[in-house]
């Protein structure tokens, strides 16, 4: 009996402590993906097809939106419904910050509701670089 207990609290531990290691939210996967490989310079104008993340806590939701940028700054933020159809998006920030967009992410700013707010350029992340293709080991036969 002792083992068994023994052994559930080491197996609980090991998945307590992958949980807290990954995180799986959408603003960290992106974010991930952007420092690994890089983004296209994010021009003035209308992007459609952007994500707008939302982190409170623990949680984080990610919606399609489409922003204007204005001097490398995103202006305007327009949240999308599921039938086509946009929004203004205009949260209460807490402090006078501008979203300004360093390799693809836009800062993040945090509204009166310690929402934080980020502006992700999905369509300019850089493709994916090509990998080195592995060498064969050698099997028993040649030794």
């Amino acid at each position: 009996m002792k083992k068994f207990v023994l052994l559930s609290f080491v197996s609980l531990s090991f998945f307590l402590s992958n949980a807290q290691d990954e995180d799986r939210s959408c603003y960290a996967m992106w974010a991930k993906a952007f420092e690994i490989r890089g983004s296209h310079e994010i021009k003035d104008g209308w992007h459609d097809g952007v994500v707008l993340s939302i982190r409170v806590g623990s949680r984080n939701d990610c919606y399609t939106s489409k922003v204007q940028v204005e001097q490398g700054k995103v202006k305007d933020i327009f949240i999308k419904f599921v039938d086509g159809r946009y929004e203004p998006y205009l949260p209460k920030y807490k402090y006078d910050q501008k979203h300004t967009i360093t390799n693809g992410i836009s800062k993040t700013v945090q509204t009166v509701d310690d929402e934080l707010i980020n502006i992700i350029f999905i369509n300019h992340l850089l493709p994916k670089k090509q990998a080195y293709e592995k060498a064969p080991l050698p099997t028993f036969d040649d030794f």
